[in-house]
C-alpha cells in the first residue's frame, strides 16, 4: 500500500533549469524552495517549515507566506494535471496562526476543469497534529497555446531536465 505522503517519491518540480519562482524556484536564494510530490489517492503536496525570515508578529509566519504556499500548491495540481494556468482569483481562510519553526504540510487538489477554467483547493496542516491552518480556493485560466509553448521551451518540457517534467510532457488541452 502506497504512503498518502511517500517523501521518498521525486518531486515533480525539481529540475536545475534556472527558475527563480518565489514559491518553487530552487535557484532563488530568498525563495521558499517548495517541492512538490504526487499524493496517493491524487493532488500534491509539500512541506515546508516556516523560519525566522517568514515571520509576520511576534513567532507567527506571516499570512502572506501561508498565501504563497496555497497559490503554489493549487497550481502545482493543475499543472500536474498536464494544463498551465495563472491564478485569476483565490480565496484564503486562516484558521489558526501557524508558528515559525512549525513544520506545514500543503495539500493542492484540481476540483473541477470547464473550458480554459480550472478550479482548485489548497489546505495547510500542521505536519504533527493534522491542525488545519488555512484552507484555499481558486481559479486558474488556462495561458494561450503561444504563451504555453513559449514557456514549454523555456523550462525544458519533455526534456529529462525539465522543470514540469512529465507533468506538462503528458500534453494540455492547449495542444
Amino acid at each position: 500500500m502506497a504512503l498518502e505522503f511517500d517523501p521518498s517519491l521525486p518531486a515533480i518540480n525539481e529540475t536545475e533549469i534556472e527558475h527563480y519562482c518565489f514559491g518553487c524556484g530552487s535557484q532563488n536564494p530568498h525563495g521558499l524552495l517548495l517541492r512538490f510530490r504526487r499524493r496517493a489517492g491524487g493532488g500534491i503536496w509539500a512541506d515546508f517549515t516556516p523560519e525566522r525570515t517568514h515571520e509576520g508578529y511576534l513567532g507567527m509566519t506571516h499570512g502572506g507566506i501561508l498565501a504563497t504556499i496555497a497559490d503554489e500548491a493549487m497550481s502545482w495540481a493543475v499543472t500536474d494535471g498536464g494544463d498551465i494556468g495563472v491564478t485569476a482569483r483565490m480565496s484564503l481562510t486562516f484558521r489558526r496562526p501557524a508558528r515559525v519553526g512549525e513544520p506545514l504540510r500543503t495539500v493542492g487538489t484540481v476540483t473541477q476543469r470547464r473550458g480554459r477554467a480550472i478550479d482548485a483547493v489548497a489546505r495547510i496542516v500542521t505536519v504533527s497534529g493534522g491542525d488545519l491552518v488555512a484552507e484555499a480556493s481558486a481559479r486558474f485560466i488556462r495561458v494561450s497555446a503561444d504563451q504555453a509553448r513559449e514557456w514549454r521551451e523555456a523550462y525544458g518540457a519533455g526534456d529529462d531536465d525539465s522543470m514540469f517534467g512529465e507533468a506538462i510532457a503528458r500534453g494540455s488541452a492547449l495542444d
